[in-house]
């Protein structure tokens, strides 16, 4: 963690979240801020962006928080990293520093989901002073990545990971309107259909390197799972984690619980896919606000 990470800006109290940037971890993090109070981190996955949360950020500002939701390493305009590391190590590692360089306590509430989602495993496991309370969306653990590996099926489902990691995958992707994101949209969430937010993700991946950088995060993982850097511990963390029904982390979702040794909850939402926060915005949002009104009171 870089103890040295400073915020560069006053407290965001208007009706719309601010850009604002700030150091952490060696890089200039780019964050989308809404409202004043303790902290909450929400964190985004592919393919997607920090105002992925736009609507949370409302309603915790409203509730009295300090909505915050970065932009992940590499995802314009936050900064590339130098040394081209995208592995969930680093994204554990940019979670604790961003809560350290944001919070007056050295804690936050945190929300993730996808690689957002891998940052939060990966510092409730190294980092768990840092966290209040989580909640995890659509995540696979890394207990349950033998068992994905070994199901046909979802070596299917998840067909992204190995193809992303294969020689020329950005000259397939990264071509002009981003086809592979409307296609990834509708297999993975098809009852959702926001025009305006897939326009801003495509700004976003369309930044020189973002789409590079973004598939970088596939390779990584894989390395540190073939190197036994992924840890498998014990979190002791109030912790939420909800599936989609529909989502291919679902199905071993239960494997993880036995690692939960602090307040936890699993919730499957039926009919739902990728994006449970945009598929059923407000039944996410208010088991969110419940689960750290109960597990992290101010």
């Amino acid at each position: 963690m870089n103890a040295r990470a400073t915020a560069a800006a006053q407290p965001n109290t208007g009706s719309e979240p601010v850009l604002k940037h700030v150091h952490a971890n060696g890089l200039r993090f780019a964050y989308l801020e809404q409202g004043s109070g303790p902290l909450v981190m929400f964190m985004h996955g592919f393919p997607d962006n920090a105002w992925s949360y736009r609507k949370q950020l409302q309603v915790f500002a409203d509730a009295g928080y300090r909505a915050v939701s970065p932009f992940l390493r590499g995802y314009a305009p936050t900064e590339m990293p130098a040394d081209g590391v995208f592995d969930p190590i680093a994204l554990g590692q940019d979670l604790e520093a961003l809560i350290a360089a944001l919070s007056d306590y050295g804690q936050a509430r945190v929300v993730g989901m996808d690689w957002g989602g891998t940052s939060t495993f990966q510092a409730l496991a190294t980092a768990p002073s840092a966290i209040k309370a989580a909640v995890v969306m659509n995540t696979a653990h890394p207990i349950t990545f033998s068992s994905i590996r070994r199901d046909p099926d979802l070596v299917r489902s998840v067909f992204h990971v190995y193809f992303f990691q294969m020689p020329g995958a950005e000259s397939a992707v990264n071509i002009e309107g981003l086809p592979f994101v409307d296609y990834l949209w509708k297999l993975w969430s098809p009852t959702f259909n926001d025009v305006e937010h897939l326009r801003s993700i495509k700004q976003t991946l369309s930044s020189p390197g973002t789409m590079a950088a973004a598939l970088k995060y596939y390779g990584g993982l894989t390395d540190a799972g073939r190197a036994g850097r992924l840890p498998i511990v014990e979190m002791h963390t109030p912790t939420l984690t909800i599936y989609g029904s529909n989502d291919p982390t679902a199905r071993y979702s239960l494997k993880e619980e036995p690692l939960f040794k602090g307040p936890h909850q699993r919730i499957v939402l039926p009919d739902v896919g990728h994006f449970p926060h945009l598929e059923r915005e407000a039944e996410v949002t208010g088991l969110i606000m419940d689960w750290f009104r109960t597990h992290a009171p101010d």
